[in-house]
């Protein structure tokens, strides 16, 4: 008896559980269109992974979507690299025509001696007036590896390829050694019997 109220009382805590999860979902997600009466959407996303080195170069494929399609639209787009602190270490900008649905891609470098940290890809949409329309912005991270740990990398990975190569090479002369014919396999299975 006393076992089946623990269950059921269980059963309740979780069910509230999952009950405050999705109230916090709906109610703290944001939804990504910062303008909700804006009829422009801007959507960005970095191509390669999400860590650089200094003078690494990234490409940002940038997408901006009308919803509600009448007729084409010129907007201008401005991009930029930001750190932290949200000064721009690197900006541009691009006028589009957007229809239904237009994308680009850009390639950015990242100066050498940009230093370490967590740095935003923000961009906007303007209309040509100067009317912001729509944002969007996503993190990346630049790690600066020393020379020395980068030749200690070079010199492990060296040394883990001709380890592997030189495995490799043994297990090929000792598999192509072993000569099995038909009749020594008869043999084996013989003795199994």
């Amino acid at each position: 008896m006393r076992l089946g109220c623990i269950n059921k009382t269980s059963r309740c805590i979780f069910s509230l559980f999952l009950l405050s999860v999705l109230l916090s979902l709906v109610l703290f997600v944001p939804t990504g269109n910062a303008y909700p009466d804006t009829l422009l959407e801007i959507s960005i996303s970095i191509v390669e992974d999400d860590t650089f080195g200094p003078g690494d170069s990234f490409h940002a494929i940038i997408e901006i979507r009308n919803r509600e399609a009448q007729g084409r639209v010129d907007v201008v787009v401005s991009y930029s690299v930001l750190d932290s602190k949200g000064d721009a270490i690197l900006s541009n900008s691009k006028t589009i025509a957007v229809e239904t649905k237009s994308s680009f891609a850009e390639e950015f470098v990242l100066p050498s001696s940009i230093p370490e940290g967590t740095y935003y890809f923000h961009a906007v949409v303007t209309s040509l007036d100067g009317t912001k329309l729509s944002e969007a912005s996503c993190s990346f991270n630049v790690m600066v590896v020393e020379e020395g740990e980068q030749r200690i990398i070079e010199y492990i990975m060296a040394i883990a390829l001709v380890g592997t190569v030189i495995g490799l090479l043994f297990e090929h002369r000792r598999v192509s050694k072993m000569k099995v014919t038909g009749k020594d396999l008869g043999k084996f299975i013989e003795k199994k019997e």
